[in-house]
Formats: structure tokens, sequence, C-alpha cells
């Protein structure tokens, strides 16, 4: 009997692949025969703790090798992972945990006094990826099963396999619901897509508890009998000992990281050859010229996904990462993408309309939440709430959020319009643009940008007079140092509508008469 579960590739890697390097953390290796051990070790060891079929298992963890054979253990026995944001208070925690209906909680050392704070109430068993007192230790229990092997639970492409929360930024978070099917067809997309191969080897530093660390590739470089090298968090030095060390192939990078990297490959000489591809997004014509002088052998990614698509769901293909540069490209095998106007219709090319996609990757809907499914899951389609256009040549760009458009005398501007202009100022490395209010024209454009020195803010705005209606050029301008993100690298623009009343702009302009 075949069987949608993720972690039956595990069984037949073990014998194609048997002394190849699977994992890698700091100083610890796993071969393929190991790691599927190990798995079944943990499955057999959590067995004994009543969990089984369809139990939910909630993880707060940063990137510990312990958090992926947990999730895999789980997958075998048709159990649910719950991923958590440890950047989370103990009350959102808590909440969530109680949401997602958990019957046990996984933590690292660093995160038990949060965990343990989320839990006080709650009737919970109590696992440890790494050892402390008074939590059953996850490796003692391997070492105590090591040898036993557990049937993989016979599961269908619907079975859910995990459970992940979104930032919850208009709304309370809302889980989205991941089945085996959606993580299998997307394995197979990345597979195609980034031309995995046996002997590949990724480097990982994206959180675990978002589709970036696990799905983009993440288990996909298993499915082809390939290596995982893990790092904690990332750490720019220790990304280009590892890029050379380990001979890595591909990445995924938040743009900010991208200067960084860069700013350290200055002091530290690395051999960067090997990388043939490397995933990012909002990336300016000035980081580009970065990532090309990084990796000059590497395919150059923008992409687009969502947690609801299961991570990637279109990437810019190499002959146009340069032609086509500032579009997030074409969907990835064995999903279909539309731009629709508010009644569901496709919308001519070149024109703006609402990003929607269907296909096996995509979430069949949010937990116990039938309001927020139905809304977004509608008509066969996941309406994503981002405004994007489609090329004559079927190239995708997105445009902005449905959320984050500005309103502002009658007008109703893109922020996402502003912010590529400003990203075409050759010392601009990232730049965001947020509505500010305003008692006359309810709304105008308040832009915070990162610069390279030389940066003015009067030459920014120069600038974008000359490319820009003047109701859409900034009305405060903030040079910072950083931008806030999320794991996925995507500027989080409710902490700078937070932070806004907080700084003095560098520059700022009222104008005489309302926009037009």
């Amino acid at each position: 009997m075949t069987t949608a579960n993720i972690a039956a590739m595990l069984a037949g890697n073990a014998l194609r692949f048997a002394d190849d390097d699977a994992l890698v953390f700091e100083e610890r290796r796993w071969t393929h025969r190991q790691l599927d051990e190990e798995v079944n070790a943990l499955a057999a060891g959590l067995v004994t703790y009543g969990i089984g079929r369809d139990d939910r298992v909630a993880i707060v963890a940063n990137n510990v090798p312990e958090f992926l054979i947990l999730s895999l253990a789980l997958s075998k026995l048709g159990a649910v992972f719950v991923p958590l944001n440890y950047r989370l208070t103990p009350g959102e925690l808590g909440y969530l945990i109680g949401h997602a209906g958990v019957r046990a909680v996984a933590t690292v050392p660093e995160f038990a006094d949060l965990t343990t704070a989320a839990t006080a109430d709650l009737t919970l068993t109590r696992f440890a990826l790494e050892p402390m007192d008074g939590w059953t230790d996850l490796r003692a229990l391997v070492e105590e099963h090591r040898g036993e092997r557990v049937r993989d639970a016979d599961l269908d492409d619907d079975a859910l396999q995990r459970i992940i929360y979104t930032s919850g930024t208009t709304s309370l978070p809302k889980g989205v619901m991941l089945t085996h099917g959606n993580a299998n067809m997307n394995m197979h997309a990345q597979i195609v897509e980034l031309g995995l191969r046996a002997g590949d080897r990724i480097l990982n530093f994206a959180p675990l508890y978002h589709v970036g660390g696990t799905d983009l590739p993440g288990y996909g470089i298993w499915h082809v009998g390939g290596c995982m090298v893990l790092q904690r968090r990332f750490d720019p030095a220790a990304v280009l000992r590892a890029v050379e060390d380990e001979r890595i192939v591909g990445m995924v990078m938040a743009a900010t990281m991208l200067d960084m990297v860069r700013r350290e490959s200055e002091r530290t000489a690395a051999d960067l050859t090997s990388v043939r591809w490397l995933i990012y997004s909002q990336v300016t014509s000035a980081l580009f010229a970065v990532a090309r002088g990084l990796f000059p052998r590497a395919r150059l990614i923008e992409g687009y996904g969502l947690t609801e698509t299961c991570s990637g769901l279109t990437y810019l293909d190499r002959a146009h990462m340069e032609s086509k540069q500032g579009s997030v490209g074409i969907p990835v095998p064995w999903v279909r993408v539309r731009v629709v106007d508010p009644d569901g219709n496709d919308v001519p090319v070149g024109e703006n309309g609402e990003v929607v996609a269907r296909g096996p990757k995509v979430s069949p809907g949010y937990l116990d939440d039938p309001e927020a499914t139905a809304f977004s899951f509608r008509d066969g389609w996941f309406h994503t709430g981002d405004i994007g256009a489609f090329d004559a040549d079927g190239y995708l760009y997105i445009r902005d959020r449905l959320k984050d458009m500005i309103r502002s005398g009658g007008e109703n501007m893109s922020s996402a319009e502003i912010e590529n202009v400003l990203a075409d100022h050759p010392l601009v490395l990232a730049a965001s643009v947020v509505a500010a209010p305003h008692p006359r024209w309810q709304e105008v454009p308040a832009a915070f940008v990162i610069g390279r020195p030389g940066l003015t803010a009067e030459s920014l705005i120069e600038h974008a007079r000359q490319r820009l209606g003047k109701f859409k050029v900034p009305k405060e301008l903030y040079l910072v140092a950083e931008l806030p993100t999320n794991p996925s690298g995507k500027v989080l623009k409710r902490e700078l509508r937070t932070l806004r009343p907080t700084l003095t702009p560098d520059w700022t302009y009222e104008p005489a008469t309302p926009p037009s």
C-alpha cells in the first residue's frame, strides 16, 4: 500500500544513500542511515508516551537538529507538529498552544522559561530537544529505543502534517493547515525548480518554525538524497565558512542579510563559487549587484510565496534574472496563478489585481476558522491579499498588499510602487513605505530607507520627484540602520507604523495643496 507520509522517504534514502551526509549541525553529522535510525527510535519512544495518529505536538525552539528529527518522527506516526515563534510573549504563545489543542510541547533550554510560563495552566507532556532538568530528554529517548523501527502510518494526501500560525497582522493569528500532500508536492516543485540532486548540500539558517526553513527547499533536499547544513541562527561569518567548507549549492537569504554577508566577505575571504542558486526577496538594484559579486555562478531567484502555499509559489528563472529584475517570476510546477478583479475575472496584461492561486501545494484552510477560510479560499482559489500584475510574457510582479494601499486625498497609491522607485537609487539597500495619518489628506506616504554611506535624504527625495507624481513622493523620510522583518525577510510594516511616532524624520514636507 502506498502512503503520502513524508517520512516514508527516509527508509529508501537509508538504502540508496546510506553513508552520505544527510544533516550537519555544528560538530555533529548524520548520514541518511543514521537519520532514518534516529527518526525511528524517536517515533518508538513517543509511542510510549501515548503520542499517535492526529495528536498535536508544539515545538518552541530555534534551529536544532532535534527539531527536524521530531517533526519527521511525528509525521511517521501520523501525528501533527505545531511549530511556534519563540519571539512571542507567554500570553501569545499560550493562546496558540490552546487553540491548536496540543497534548505535548517540546523546547530547548533557551526558551524553557517562556514555554513554562505559556503552559502553566495546561496539562501537557513536556519534551526537551536539548538536555535540561525537569523535562523528558528526547536525545535520551532516542538512545533508549535505538534500533527499533516503527511502521509509517498510512496517510492520504489530505492528512494533516502541521499547523503554522500566521503573524496576525490584521486579526488574531490563524492556524494554516498544511497536509502531507501539500508538503510532498512542494518538495517535488522545489526539486524541479532548483534542479536538486543527490549529493547537493544546502545551507539553512531560516527559522524552522517558518516555511522558509522547512520548505524552501527544506525537506526537499532529503527527497533527492542531499544534505542540509543547519545553523542555529544567521551569522554572516558562519555563512561564509559553511559555504566554503561544505561546498554549499544553495540557500535562502533575506535582502538585509546580503549586505551583512558582503561586509563580512571584505574581512574574511571565502570561496563561494559552489553556490548554484540563491533565493531572496525585495532586493534592490544595488543589492542585486552585491549578490552577483558574491555568488558569480549563482542563479539569483526573486521569489514569491506564502505560508498558505507551503512556501514558494513563483520563481524568477536564470535566463531572465537580469532582464526581468523586479519580477517574482513564473509559477513553480503544479500550481496555477491568476491576477483577478473583485469579481474574480482575469485582469488585462499589465493591469493590477489580486493574486490568486490553486494547486496541490495550497493549504485547505485555517484551523477551526470557517469564516476566514471561506473568505480566503473561495471559488476554488486561494486569495492572497496581494496586488500584482502579469507582463506580456507571463511574468508576475507584486505591487502591494491590499491592506498596504495608501489612500491620500481621494487617490489610492501603491506603497510598493514608491518602494521600487526609492530602491532604484544606486545608494539604497532597502526601502519600505507605510501610510502616515494626515489631518487633511487622510494618509501620506512615509518612507524608511537603509542606505549606503553617502546617501542623503535630499538626494533621495529629488530622485523620487523625478520618477513619481507629486502626491506619491514621500512626505516623511527616515534613514535607518535596519528594518524589522519576519523570518522570511518580509518587512513588518506594522512595526514601522508603531515606530514612526517615536522618530524624527530626516526629511519632511507639508504640501501646500491637496495631492493632484
